[in-house]
């Protein structure tokens, strides 16, 4: 302890001892005098201690109150991610139901539950089958479009087979000029239109729809838009490419309608 404290300590004894003895108007009694004298160091003790803890129990308490203040922000963050995450599934169910209303085809709606990895393979699993009405060559469609159409399927689930695979292709034409061909995917983003003669005028950004000519595909779906034409050393016909309107990496909810 250093030298002014004890200096101001002992000068408290002296005070108080003083101060009881001519109070009392007795004699001065060492015992009673020192007893008095310790129960003012302790006083003192105490005093000093708690002067120097406190800071140091404040700073806990505030660090309790910050991690109680974080976890609860966790917690309204995690409910306001959960709320915002029903709400877009709602609104993409809603999206498919509009469809219902003016689509006699309709006959559910389902979720995709897996994708293929394989590079040429471009299909879906969905969470219905059989049991929900879907059977085979039955048509998936978004909002926005075409997405492909039903390979198989068992009594609770089925396969999608998507527009972007190379083993797709349906009846197509160009909603403008109305020229027919065939659009077939690529295992990519993009599909190809084939057999579009080569003195048809084809523009990038002319839509691309279903014809109904395959007896599969009712007419007038929407599949996508050109991106890419040429007419450069191909033949009797131009070489079109059409990237869909349905993002494969995007869907989560398919509608699927009768076949054509």
């Amino acid at each position: 302890m250093p030298k002014k404290w004890l200096l101001l300590l002992l000068f408290i004894i002296i005070s108080l001892s003083l101060m009881t003895y001519q109070s009392n108007r007795k004699y001065f009694l060492p015992l009673e005098s020192l007893s008095n004298v310790l129960n003012i160091f302790h006083e003192i003790k105490i005093s000093l201690k708690d002067s120097f803890t406190s800071p140091f129990k404040r700073m806990l308490l505030k660090e309790q109150e910050n991690k109680r203040l974080k976890e609860e922000l966790s917690g309204l963050l995690k409910e306001q991610q959960k709320w915002q995450e029903t709400f877009l599934e709602n609104k993409k169910l809603r999206e498919l139901l509009a469809l219902k209303e003016k689509e006699q085809r309709y006959v559910t709606a389902a979720r995709v539950i897996a994708r293929t990895v394989e590079q040429w393979s471009n299909t879906f699993i969905l969470d219905k089958g059989l049991s929900d009405g879907i059977a085979k060559d039955m048509i998936a469609v978004t909002d926005k479009g075409l997405v492909g159409k039903i390979s198989g399927a068992s009594n609770s689930y089925s396969h999608l087979l998507l527009l972007s695979d190379i083993n797709f292709s349906a009846a197509a034409r160009l909603q403008t000029s109305r020229a027919e061909g065939i659009i077939s995917g690529t295992g990519f983003r993009k599909c190809r239109l084939k057999y579009v003669p080569y003195e048809e005028e084809v523009r990038k950004g002319d839509i691309v729809i279903t014809s109904g000519l395959d007896l599969l595909f009712p007419p007038g779906i929407p599949i996508g838009f050109v991106s890419e034409v040429n007419k450069k050393n191909i033949g009797l016909f131009q070489e079109i490419e059409v990237i869909p309107f349905a993002d494969n990496s995007k869907i989560e909810f398919v509608a699927i309608i009768k076949k054509g």
